[in-house]
């Protein structure tokens, strides 16, 4: 633990070091001290800071107590040092400084206490996860309850916003789940009473998964059509054709807006990998060179959605790995434009590709689906399908499980044959 003399010369010369936030205590007064951190966002932008924080102990509490007294900047320390001396002196009448203010926290707004707890979902979460929350918050639960204060929702607020969405029961639930995660938060930072949570008990929607697995004919059309992006390239599909402004000019649309565009190879080579391996899109995308053990067939991933990760590696997965050029000084299997970056997204090419092998609707993600189908209808075990996806329960594997029905079926042959003869008579 550092201490030191907390001066401006002092802080100043506080380094920032990536991911890992240090204290460092003052000498002079017990408890004041400043927290460095240094944090990367969704988009790779770095935000430091220097935050002046007391640490205390309740009058006859056992426990440590640590209150944010302000950010390092905007706050000077001499600001910082008397307002610890106050909130200390507070402390010897037995008032606790952070229970006062989490009373006080009461009349912050959704938006207001919102913004401080998605930092702290993108502090924990991973980059893809923070997104999402983003998404639904801006677009859903700030427009609905944004200006109102985080203490006045109620559980027929919360009924009525997930009613609005039944149009689109998966986005309801997510909604209902997201905003109980939040009055969870709220909860604990004494915004709202506790066990007071307004999200609770909503009943959800039923949802049905999407199952979209591939037949071998259609597998058949994605190749192909993967060949042809390769050899010549692809048209864009509808969606991403250049448009006139005004529907007048439809006929004065150059020719050239349909012509085949040359795909990128290492795009191209990024959804065969998906369809070869059952990884996930960014699992690719993201795929180091010293993750694979061509020797021993694996792919060690450090970082995916059930944390690290060794996936067993197909021959022919191997061999398009292996005929792939590597970028020098470049990290990733499949490169960006950037240097020492990867392909951020490969949407273009794949709605090319889905339009040119008429595989309307198909997602990227139904290549993991397909994957996993082919083992499962050949009456591997659901354990190996789990071993072949990363999944981490076998519950998640358990959505394939009709695919390998053939020996069950039999059985039903069987068991109809034997009751129908016997109901004509038959003694055998």
């Amino acid at each position: 633990m550092a201490s030191a003399n907390l001066t401006k010369r002092t802080i100043d010369a506080l380094a920032f070091t990536p991911s890992c936030d240090y204290f460092v205590w003052d000498t002079k007064l017990k408890g004041f001290g400043v927290r460095v951190t240094e944090r990367t966002d969704a988009e790779g932008r770095v935000h430091r800071r220097k935050v002046f924080v007391l640490g205390y102990r309740p009058q006859g509490a056992r426990q440590f107590r640590r209150l944010t007294l302000g950010v390092y900047g905007p706050l000077t320390t001499e600001q910082a040092r008397d307002e610890a001396l106050r909130q200390l002196s507070a402390t010897t009448q037995g008032v606790d400084p952070l229970t006062a203010r989490r009373a006080a926290r009461g009349g912050l707004t959704v938006r207001e206490l919102g913004a401080t707890y998605l930092d702290e979902v993108e502090r924990r979460r991973k980059p893809g996860t923070t997104r999402e929350y983003r998404r639904l918050w801006k677009k859903h639960i700030f427009p609905a309850f944004g200006t109102k204060h985080v203490s006045t929702i109620a559980a027929a607020d919360v009924r009525r916003l997930h009613r609005s969405l039944n149009d689109t029961p998966y986005v309801a639930n997510r909604v209902v789940a997201r905003l109980t995660t939040f009055f969870a938060y709220a909860i604990a930072e004494g915004a709202i009473p506790s066990k007071e949570n307004p999200a609770r008990g909503i009943e959800l929607y039923p949802e049905h998964g999407r199952e979209r697995f591939l037949t071998k004919e259609e597998f058949g059309r994605l190749g192909a059509a993967l060949s042809k992006a390769e050899a010549s390239g692809l048209p864009p599909a509808p969606e991403h054709r250049s448009k006139p402004k005004k529907p007048e000019n439809q006929k004065h649309r150059p020719k050239s807006a349909d012509q085949p565009i040359p795909a990128n190879p290492f795009a191209v080579a990024a959804i065969r990998l998906l369809a070869l391996t059952g990884c996930r899109e960014n699992e690719i995308l993201s795929l180091r060179w010293d993750a694979i053990d061509f020797e021993r067939g694996h792919l060690r991933l450090d970082d995916t959605k059930t944390g690290k990760s060794v996936r067993p590696l197909g021959q022919s997965a191997a061999a398009i790995l292996a005929s792939l050029p590597r970028v020098v000084g470049n990290p990733y299997v499949i490169p960006g434009s950037k240097a020492k970056q990867h392909l951020k997204e490969i949407k273009r090419t794949w709605c090319a590709v889905r339009h040119a092998a008429k595989l309307k609707g198909l997602r990227l993600h139904d290549l993991r689906h397909s994957f996993a189908s082919v083992p499962a209808a050949s009456g591997e075990s659901l354990l190996v399908v789990r071993s072949l996806l990363g999944h981490k329960q076998v519950a998640t594997t358990e959505r394939y499980a009709h695919l390998g029905n053939d020996p069950v079926k039999r059985a039903a042959d069987k068991t109809s044959d034997d009751i129908a003869g016997w109901l004509k008579g038959s003694k055998q």
